[in-house]
């Protein structure tokens, strides 16, 4: 099984919604089997502009095609970072995913939502992605705010054995002419010359 591993990205992102705000801690791990796991966590800092409701959902997008198992740790995952253990005792979540699979989240309904000040349980998901890009996250209840977080992504292309013999062979090529170019342009251009030594 894998653990956690070797962080590679993470940022924190501060927002008032209408009915409360708070902090979203994110974070892309390479877990120790090289593949990536995506860390949410919300802090709750208070109310809203127009009032005062309890977190029901956190999500993160984009996820499809890629394979995600849904873990959570109540303790503090990253020592002096800026995940903190969750303070939103016996939480009761349920991981979800839409249809498409693009989106997943963490649902807490109405068993135990993320009130007052609190902190929730750090989330993870566990994909079969080893590269990651710019995604998206939300955090709802009676309103919502969002902002920039990290999804899986592919990797880039490595060329084939025989895609790169011919691109080198190419490149030779392209060489080769451009050093005889230069050499019949160099003589054309010297004997053109007056008033050089030798003439």
């Amino acid at each position: 099984m894998a653990t956690q591993g070797m962080l590679l990205v993470s940022k924190s992102s501060a927002a008032q919604g209408l009915t409360f705000a708070g902090i979203t801690n994110l974070a892309v791990y390479q877990n120790t089997l090289g593949t990536l796991d995506f860390y949410y966590q919300f802090e709750r800092t208070g109310a809203g502009t127009i009032a005062s409701d309890a977190i029901e959902t956190i999500t993160g997008s984009s996820f499809v095609n890629y394979v995600v198992d849904a873990l959570v740790n109540d303790a503090d995952p990253d020592g002096a970072g800026a995940f903190e253990a969750s303070t939103n005792v016996g939480a009761v979540a349920t991981a979800q995913r839409n249809d498409s699979g693009s989106v997943v989240g963490i649902d807490f309904a109405s068993a135990n939502p993320v009130a007052d000040n609190e902190i929730s349980a750090t989330y993870i998901f566990r994909t079969n992605a080893t590269n990651y890009a710019l995604g998206t996250f939300g955090v709802i209840d009676g309103s919502t705010i969002s902002g920039q977080g990290f999804q899986p992504a592919a990797a880039a292309a490595v060329p084939e054995a025989s895609t790169w013999a011919m691109m080198l062979m190419g490149f030779g090529g392209l060489g080769a002419v451009m050093r005889g170019r230069r050499t019949r342009t160099g003589k054309a251009g010297f004997a053109a010359l007056p008033g050089m030594a030798g003439e």
